[in-house]
Order: structure tokens, then sequence, then C-alpha cells
């Protein structure tokens, strides 16, 4: 069987495939550059984990001792701070309310002049002598050739960097990933009348380990870290769906049924457990995409290792800094033992260099976000939103450059990049 692409090529000077937080601040940063942009999103909505995967928290901007996520994450940081009301000075764990997410990226993507085709997804890439020709999008329009000068993979699961070819990695040597959870809403609980009792991770002894020894509930595990919004309503990243690989669309499927059975059980437990506090609750909605902690990582021009993260180490061409603790879910590596929550002490950090992002084999395309070059270790740290949201701000500006320059990703200079983050 043969298909035809029979719709004409759009063309743009950079292309992101991909709005989660690692494509909204490379697509504003090189929008604001003067160049032509366009974001493909597979979802109804920018923002990623944020809002279709209903994750509670911001992870934290600051080392313990100053804010280091600085330039377009932390603009994007304030400005939502300011629209939700909550309080400006806090950099740690802020709460997220996805439809504040949601309208922030709208208003800033637009500010920059960028261009956002939803409900679209790359299916296919032309690469012709190391360089990407095309990407196939496919939407209600059918299939159509989007061409630019520069791409930038923010898939989360190096989607356009797999189509052209790039070498790739995927959990450990025996495959072994990070569990999924299907984040959810609560809403009619009575918080008022026990305080924070169930907020937290669910400790060893209490409240999680009553439920799970139970043993009426055998879809669940103590992962349970709630937000609560006030009036009655519950935010929660809760559950493990475990050996889920997030590039299978049949797995992915029954994962979201899987986990919407989980928010299920979750809300009966409490009702159970504590009856008081969510007689009266329900389930809102369950979130329209799976939490994935890991996918991908592509072979790139350097791999960051767990030694340069236990090192602090820094680089000639970092472009941010992470302090982000190691946080593997599931089972440990090897290389782990011991470690799975390791946490820098007060200002502490470690770079991450530009040459993470410029995947092996192609020419004009950069990889950012959770699927840059990277020991799986280092990825249980670097996974979460701040750096995603500076490692595409980096990507954005030096795709840009590409353009402005006449370049390919490896002519740019990083200490160009750098003169454009403030």
């Amino acid at each position: 069987m043969q298909i035809t692409v029979k719709n004409a090529p759009k063309e743009y000077d950079v292309i992101i495939a991909g709005g989660g937080p690692a494509g909204c601040a490379a697509a504003i940063a090189a929008g604001r550059m003067g160049v032509k942009v366009l974001v493909i999103e597979a979802a109804a909505c920018l923002g990623g984990m944020a809002t279709v995967g209903l994750v509670s928290k911001w992870a934290p901007f600051d080392d313990m001792e100053k804010v280091i996520y600085r330039s377009i994450p932390l603009e994007i940081l304030d400005r939502y701070k300011k629209k939700a009301g909550l309080p400006m000075e806090k950099y740690r764990w802020v709460e997220l309310y996805p439809e504040m997410v949601k309208t922030v990226y709208d208003e800033m993507l637009a500010e920059a002049g960028v261009q956002v085709l939803f409900d679209s997804r790359v299916v296919d890439a032309v690469v012709e002598d190391g360089s990407i020709q095309a990407l196939i999008v496919a939407n209600k329009a059918g299939l159509t050739p989007y061409k630019a000068k520069t791409y930038i993979d923010c898939t989360g699961d190096a989607d356009v960097a797999t189509f052209s070819g790039v070498p790739f990695e995927m959990g450990d040597e025996l495959g072994h990933l990070q569990p999924a959870s299907l984040c959810f809403i609560i809403a009619n609980c009575h918080l008022e009348k026990r305080g924070d009792k169930i907020l937290g991770s669910g400790p060893k002894e209490g409240l999680w380990r009553n439920i799970i020894d139970s043993k009426k509930y055998p879809l669940l595990c103590k992962h349970f870290i709630p937000a609560y919004w006030g009036n009655g309503v519950l935010i929660a990243n809760a559950g493990h769906l475990y050996s889920l690989d997030s590039t299978d669309p049949e797995a992915v499927s029954a994962a979201m049924v899987k986990g919407r059975q989980m928010a299920e059980q979750y809300l009966q437990a409490l009702k159970d457990f504590e009856p008081e506090i969510f007689a009266d609750a329900c389930i809102v909605t369950t979130a329209t995409g799976i939490g994935t902690r890991e996918s991908r990582r592509i072979k790139g021009e350097y791999t960051i290792t767990l030694e340069d993260y236990m090192a602090r180490r820094s680089f000639d061409d970092e472009i941010c800094r992470n302090s982000y603790h190691l946080d593997c879910h599931g089972k440990v590596p090897p290389s782990m033992q011991g470690m799975k929550l390791y946490q820098y002490t007060a200002g502490e950090s470690h770079g991450i260099p530009w040459r993470c992002m410029i995947p092996l084999g192609v020419k004009n395309l950069l990889v950012s976000g959770r699927s840059v070059s990277m020991e799986r270790a280092a990825l249980a740290s670097i996974r979460v939103m701040p750096n995603c949201l500076a490692m595409g701000e980096a990507a954005g500006i030096g795709a840009a450059l590409t353009v402005k320059h006449n370049t390919d990703v490896r002519g740019v200079d990083v200490k160009e990049i750098l003169s454009y983050i403030k």
C-alpha cells in the first residue's frame, strides 16, 4: 500500500514539534528574534504535562538559595503566578492551575508572533544527505509536508529525531522504564475539617500504608502527591503505570483505561478511610495525557552522565543549570543504588551543555526536553519542567541563529546564545 501526500508544502524558518514547556519556551525565544515559527502540537492546548497531564506543581525554580532558572522560564512562571494570584516570592513547588497555564502560553506565543497548529501530529520526516527536508504532519486536512530551515524536537519522545534516523536509548539494559501516572482532579473535598492529613507523598506508615495493607484496592500504591486548590478541589499526581512504552500507541491506550480505573480506586479508598473529608467527593476529570517520566533519549554530541551530576560539573558550553534531586520512580538502575532520592545541598547545581541537544547524524535538528542526550540516571533529575523550559529557550535561540547566520546547528556560537538569555 502506498499513501500519497496530496497537500502542498508549507514553509517556515523554524518548526517546533511539541508544545510542552520546552516547545513553548523555544517558540517564544525564536519568535522574539524575528523568525517565522510554527509549533505543531498533538493536543488542543499548549503546556504539556502542566495542562493535558494535570501535573499538580511546578518543580522548584531555585537551588534553595537563589533562583537559577531565569529569562523566559522565570518570565513564564512570574506571569503565571500573577494570573493565578499566587505569592510572587514563591519559587518552590508552585501549584499548577491548568487553565491558567494554557492562557499564559497562548498569550506569550501570540505576542512573539508564533503560529500554533493544534490537533496535529508529526508522523514522518523526509531526510536527505543528513538534513531534514520536511516533516509530514497528519490532521483533519490529511497529510501535509512542513518545511523549515531548522527543526526542534520537543515531543518528549524524540519522535522527529527517531523518524530522522537519530540513534537513541530507552530504559536500562533490560528495558526497565520509570512508571507513568495518570493524574486526576477530585472535587467536593472537606479538607478544612482535617487540615493537611492526606497531603503528601504517602509515608511508610499512616493513611496510605493502611490503605495498601487492606488489599481492597489492587491497583493502588503509596504514590499520591496532591495539591489542594481550595474550594474543595484537589489535584492528584497518583498511581504507577508500570512498563509503559509511551511510543507504543496500543500500550498507551490500554494504560489510559487502567489509569482511569486507578483514579476510581483512589477515590473509593479515600471515601472508605477518610469519610469525614471525602464522603461527598467525586472525580471531576482525569488527565487527557499520560504522565510519562521516561522515554527515548537521543544519542547526541555529548551525553550527560550520573558522574556529571554527582560532580556538580560545569561546562564551557552550558546553557543552564539543574538543581533538581534524583527522582527515579520504580526500578532503580544499578548505577543509582542507594541514590533514588539523592538531593543536592543548598546552592548546588550542575550544568547542562548545548551539545546534549545536538543529535548525531542530522544537521538541522535540535532536541530539547526530556529526550536530550543523557544517561538514564541523569534523566531522573533533568526531566522536570524548569529544565525543559531552560533548554527550550536555548534551543529556540540557537535555531533562530541558524536562520540569521545561514548555518546549521553545529555552526552556532554558544556565547551568542547566552547573550540572549538574561
